[in-house]
Parts: C-alpha cells; sequence; structure tokens
C-alpha cells in the first residue's frame, strides 16, 4: 500500500557510529564517531540512542517538550533500547517492531501522522549493536563460534531524525508499506536471501502503485541484503526493467566488505538508517542526488522459533527522499 506524503520534510538528523563503522566507505557522512563503554552491550546502545537524541535536539535548538510525539524501534528484546531511552524524555512515545526495516516504518508512520493539524514535530530514531544483537539471535561473540559467508554484521550505530511540516531542504515524498514474506526459508545465518523476496514484493507494488521505474530515481537502495541477497535482487529487476545500473545495498555500501571482514556486508536497523540520513540526506543538500528511494528490509525471526525449526517472515517498507529546492 503507497501513501503520497505531502507534509513530510526532514529539518534534520544526527548519526553515531562505532570505531568500525568509523573506518568505513561513508564515515565521513557520520556525524559522530564514538567508543562508549558501559555496564553492559545494551547500556552502551542505550547511551548510544540518549547521545545521538541530545545532539540532534541541541543541533536543531530543539527542546523535548517542543515535540509533539516520538516513534524508535530496534532490535532488543521487547524494543528495550527504545522503552528506557525514552523515559527520560517524556515525549508521547510510538515504539516500533520491525527488524532493520525500522527506520523506513518509522519514517512512514511520522510522515502520515504529520498530516494531522494537532502533529508539528516527531522525532524518529533506531539503533543497533553488533554485540547485542549477536547474543540476542545467534550466539554471543565471546564463544568464537563459527561465521558463515552468508552471515552480515550487525552496525554499530544510533540515528535520529526530526521531521516537521514547514518545508525545509529534504522532502520525505513516499511511503510503501509492506507485507509479511514467507517463502519457508530457514537458515538464520542467511538473512539476506530470506528477506529478498519480501524487498522486490515492495519494489514491484511501489512501482505499479506510482506508476514509476528504476530509471524514476537517482539511486535505489534496498536495507542490507548482504552480497547474496543483493544479487537475486538486482537479477530481478534486470529481468523486468533492463540493465538497472542504480541499485545499490545499504549494507554493502557502510564498510567495505573484503578490507573489514563483516562477512556478507552490514546489517541492522542502523545501516539503512546511517546511509539514508547521513550518506543520502547530505548528498541531496549538495546537489550531488535528488530522488532516492530506500526499500528497508526486516527479517522478523524470533530465536525461539527459529530452534522450533519455524521459518523466517521479513518485511520491506519503502520510503522516498527527494531534493526541495
Amino acid at each position: 500500500m503507497n501513501f503520497k506524503l505531502e507534509n513530510s520534510y526532514i529539518l534534520d538528523s544526527f548519526i553515531i557510529g562505532g570505531p568500525l563503522e568509523g573506518k568505513g566507505p561513508i564515515s565521513g557522512y557520520i556525524d559522530y564517531i564514538s567508543s562508549f563503554k558501559d555496564n553492559s552491550f545494551e547500556s552502551i546502545e542505550i547511551d548510544s540512542l540518549i547521545s545521538c537524541i541530545d545532539h540532534l535536539l541541541e543541533k536543531t535548538n530543539t527542546e523535548p517538550k517542543d515535540i509533539d510525539l516520538a516513534i524508535s524501534g530496534e532490535l532488543s528484546n521487547q524494543i528495550a533500547t527504545s522503552n528506557y531511552t525514552y523515559r527520560t524524555l517524556l515525549i508521547p512515545f510510538i515504539g516500533i517492531y520491525s527488524a532493520c526495516s525500522s527506520i523506513a516504518l518509522g519514517l512512514g508512520l511520522a510522515s502520515l501522522l504529520l498530516d494531522n493539524p494537532s502533529v508539528n514535530k516527531i522525532l524518529v530514531t533506531t539503533s543497533s549493536n553488533t554485540e547485542s544483537a549477536e547474543r540476542e539471535f545467534r550466539n554471543p561473540n565471546e564463544y568464537g563460534g563459527d561465521k558463515f559467508d552468508t552471515q552480515t554484521f550487525t552496525s554499530t550505530i544510533a540515528a535520529s531524525a526530526l521531521l516537521v511540516i514547514e518545508k525545509t531542504n529534504i522532502k520525505l515524498s513516499s511511503f510503501t508499506l509492506g507485507k509479511v514474506i514467507d517463502i519457508g526459508f530457514t537458515d538464520a545465518n542467511d538473512f539476506g536471501r530470506a528477506m529478498a523476496p519480501a524487498a522486490l514484493e515492495t519494489l514491484f507494488e511501489h512501482f505499479r502503485e506510482t506508476n514509476t521505474e528504476p530509471k524514476d530515481y537517482d539511486l535505489i537502495l534496498t536495507g542490507d541484503l548482504s552480497s547474496f541477497g543483493y544479487e537475486l535482487v538486482l537479477k530481478s529487476l534486470n529481468e523486468h526493467f533492463g540493465n538497472v545500473t542504480n541499485y545499490k545495498d545499504c549494507g554493502l555500501i557502510l564498510y567495505d566488505v573484503k578490507s573489514q571482514n563483516v562477512f556478507a556486508g552490514g546489517s541492522g536497523p542502523g545501516t539503512s538508517a546511517a546511509v539514508l540520513l547521513g550518506y543520502i540526506k547530505k548528498r541531496i543538500e549538495k546537489g550531488e542526488l535528488n530522488k532516492v528511494l530506500l526499500c528497508a528490509t526486516g527479517a522478523l525471526l524470533s530465536p525461539t522459533m527459529v530452534l522450533q525449526k519455524n521459518s523466517i517472515p521479513c518485511i520491506a517498507h519503502i520510503i522516498v527522499m527527494e531534493g526541495n529546492k
């Protein structure tokens, strides 16, 4: 289902990355490189998200009382990172869970809510942490277990954006809400190929409903499909639209896969968020890009369900960002 957005603009954003992200190809588009230390991996992620929000509010000269509501989601059980972060802010809050596609869903929902005359300013955030995600969905890194070539590396990122109804240089123009797609894929070490069908479902629906095709965008992005899932989507796009040369994956942009030892690419909610709100937003502001489509993808698995030999349901949501000059 596609929604044309009329009143959604990004006032500003802020991205905090970890040390590895600070050595990646787009490190210059990350606002701050952190080496947070705390009692636990979860506390580090919470501290990063709190700091990210604080920087954005200072950057935009905004007080928490000026914000009508906030939307946040990430990977932690019961979205604990978001809940523990927002307990200090006292802003009306919507918690969401869409795994690694959380930023697209958050921005899309915020944009729809901005059509309400009583809502003028919405804070949207997400985060991920490689250590806490590995412990939750696979095995703690300290176990020293084998890794697979098809696995992705969860980014350590906190991201925030402030959406407003007043016109700025960055507009969110379209939002396509995805469907839960489950093709029976059961390999929890290969999220990329598990999510590829959901990405294609949402992409083709978006193109149909908006009467567009890949050539109508400066850049088309998927979120953390890995090099394996990326190849599947690229092959399908080429079959339907000819030679598609403007398609990339966020997990293959955030890192140099060969030199940074991130297996098949980056993943985690922070990956798509950092690429869209950092790299893409700043390139649009410079006039290097004008219209970019992000199809953020999420594997909606539960470790419990996987251990019960269940398959991996997946989803993808699209948000389109444009220059507004």
